[in-house]
């Protein structure tokens, strides 16, 4: 099985350390920026990587240099305080180009 890491505020990750997941808090999103090339290109491989959602918006640059690639799998999970919605918008996206064409939402339905 692959190694999981995850990328966020201190106390949104500091529970999945005893689940065996590489953890790299940070106290600032920015801070990310600097620890992302040893989670994707550093000697450890990361099959999947969660990053908390202002993590996301401060790397979503380089997050999309890696879509395409098989590894590691980046998933938006929602951090302590985070109002959510960014990995919800991704799912969303990602259904749309698959299928082709726009979701309609329960509020565009009525």
């Amino acid at each position: 099985m692959g190694l999981i890491a995850i990328v966020g505020d201190a106390t949104s990750v500091a529970g999945f350390r005893p689940l065996g997941f590489a953890v790299f808090p940070v106290e600032r999103p920015e801070e990310a920026r600097e620890l992302w090339p040893e989670i994707v290109g550093g000697e450890r491989e990361y099959s999947v990587v969660f990053v908390t959602e202002p993590v996301y918006a401060e790397l979503e640059d380089l997050i999309a240099e890696t879509a395409e690639l098989p590894f590691p799998a980046v998933t938006v999970i929602p951090g302590v305080g985070s109002a959510g919605g960014v990995g919800e918008e991704k799912l969303t996206r990602a259904i749309e180009r698959a299928l082709g064409t726009k979701l309609m939402t329960e509020e565009e339905g009525r």
